[in-house]
Parts: structure tokens; C-alpha cells; sequence
């Protein structure tokens, strides 16, 4: 059996930042004010993370579980007039091919899929149900953002609600996480997990994103047939296609020598599970 997990912002949406413009009106709902704060510094975090980064910027201390609590409801309060706005303006779209994948999976009796999303439970229905997806998806099951300020850990705690959930026990290797950041890809190294990006909806920094080297990196959904390839539900035809994707079993670093600004890093990150473990360190 085969687990799929997959983020929102990014990777099943294309919706702007629309998570992070929720939390600067709920900041200033609150506070009378929020904090400057680079997107990209927030990008693929969990909304615990970002929680506590712009109380702190704020207070300069770490705010209590009663402060979470105050600005995860009035984020909740923000949030579907936000997307409601963005809708207006046609920004909170779904990322193209995601539906017929998302249906394609469905006909797989071995595949399982569920949410490992920075997002809150309750912000993963507004914004999926929105978009028309949430009845692919659970809430109660899987990872979300309030669990821990740390990727690798909401990933396992994601794994782990599935494995109840579904009374099973996936190895890593039965693990695919499918994100749209470089904290995706390396939060599923960690874990030994097989990782996949989005690249279309990308708000955070591709020289980071780029140098995390994931297994496939896609523009978005609709070269279905390369995902199931990487899924390992169909076989390659053709043989592996210069420089666009890795097989899950094997880091293939010859498939990305035709690639510009190649480096020795990048080069390392398939074979390693952390920027730490390089010799020159982390890279950011």
C-alpha cells in the first residue's frame, strides 16, 4: 500500500500567499498591528510556526497556548472573506490538473491519500471546500499545522494518523509527500520519504527550493502520467527523460548534468537526508 500525502498552499492551490494576508488582517484585528514578515521566510511552515514568529516579532517573547489560541481564531474569522476576495479577483484557483490526478488516484485501491499541510484543520476545509477538493480529503486524519512548529515532525505525526486510521503500516519507502518548498522536500528526506514539488504556485526561494534536489520537480499536475510513473503505479515506456525526473528507487545524478548552475551540493542532496550533513553546511 501507498501513502500520498500532499500540501495545500502552492501545491493543490495556487492562491497568492492567501493563508499570510489572513494573518496580517488577524494580527491587526488583535494588535491593532502586525509585524513586517517576509513571505517567503513563511512559506511552507506550519501555521504553529507562523503563529509564534509574528507574536514574537510583535511582543519580543513567545506567545502562551492562550495566544495561539486568540490568533488562530481570529485567523479562522479572516480567512473566507479573504477567499472570497481572492476568488472575486480570480487569484484562488486550483492548480491546474490537480482534479483529474486527484481522480486518477482514486481508481488505485493500494493508494491512500491524505493532507500534510502547515494549515490548521479548519483552514484546510475552508480553503479546499472553497476549491471544490475537500471531498477528497479528510480532517480528521493525517498532519496539520497546529501539531508542531517542526515539518519533519508533522509529516510523521501525518503518517502516523494514517497508519490508525487506515490500521496499516507504511515504511518509508511506501511514503510520497507532494509540497511546493524546499522545507517539503527535506522535512520527507528526513523522514526517508519519497518527495515531489510543484513549481507553478512557489512563493518561497528557488535557489533553495532548486539546491533541496527532490525526486521530481513538475510545473504542476497535468503530466499526470509522469506522476504515476514516479508513484511507481506505471511503468516508463520511454526510459528516464533527461532532466526531468528521478525514479523513486534511485538518485540518478547524470539526468540533471544537462541542467544550468548545477553544483556539487545539489548533487549530494540525493544521496543525503539533511543540509547539515553537506561539508559546507547549511546552504541557507
Amino acid at each position: 500500500m501507498k501513502l500520498v500525502l500532499f500540501d495545500i498552499d502552492g501545491t493543490l492551490l495556487n492562491c497568492g500567499g492567501l493563508g499570510l494576508i489572513a494573518l496580517k488582517r488577524a494580527m491587526e484585528k488583535l494588535y491593532g498591528k502586525c509585524p513586517k514578515f517576509e513571505n517567503k521566510d513563511m512559506s511552507g511552515r506550519t501555521d504553529l510556526y507562523n503563529f509564534s514568529l509574528v507574536y514574537k516579532l510583535l511582543k519580543g517573547k513567545k506567545p502562551t497556548e492562550k495566544e495561539i489560541a486568540k490568533i488562530r481564531d481570529s485567523y479562522l474569522e479572516q480567512l473566507p472573506k479573504e477567499i472570497a476576495e481572492l476568488k472575486k479577483a480570480g487569484k484562488f484557483k486550483l492548480m491546474p490538473g490537480v482534479k483529474e490526478f486527484l481522480e486518477t488516484l482514486k481508481k488505485y485501491k493500494q493508494v491512500k491519500i491524505a493532507l500534510a499541510t502547515g494549515n490548521t484543520p479548519q483552514s484546510a476545509e475552508l480553503k479546499l471546500k472553497a476549491a471544490g477538493l475537500d471531498k477528497y480529503f479528510s480532517f480528521t486524519y493525517g498532519g496539520f499545522g497546529l501539531m508542531t512548529e517542526n515539518r519533519p515532525e508533522l509529516l510523521a505525526y501525518g503518517v502516523k494518523s494514517c497508519e490508525k486510521k487506515y490500521k496499516t503500516k507504511f515504511t518509508p519507502n511506501d511514503v510520497f509527500i507532494i509540497g511546493d518548498t524546499h522545507h517539503d522536500i527535506l522535512a520527507a528526506k528526513e523522514n526517508g520519504y519519497h518527495n515531489a514539488v510543484v513549481l507553478e504556485g512557489n512563493l518561497a526561494d528557488k535557489a533553495k527550493l532548486f539546491r533541496a534536489a527532490a525526486e521530481l520537480e513538475v510545473k504542476n499536475f497535468k503530466d499526470e502520467e509522469l506522476f504515476l510513473m514516479w508513484l511507481v503505479l506505471k511503468a516508463d515506456p520511454k526510459g528516464i527523460k533527461k532532466g526531468a525526473y528521478i525514479t523513486p528507487a534511485t538518485a540518478i545524478e547524470h539526468v540533471f548534468f544537462s541542467r544550468t548552475g548545477i553544483d556539487e551540493d545539489r548533487l549530494k542532496m540525493f544521496k543525503i537526508k539533511k543540509y547539515s550533513d553537506l561539508e559546507s553546511g547549511k546552504i541557507w
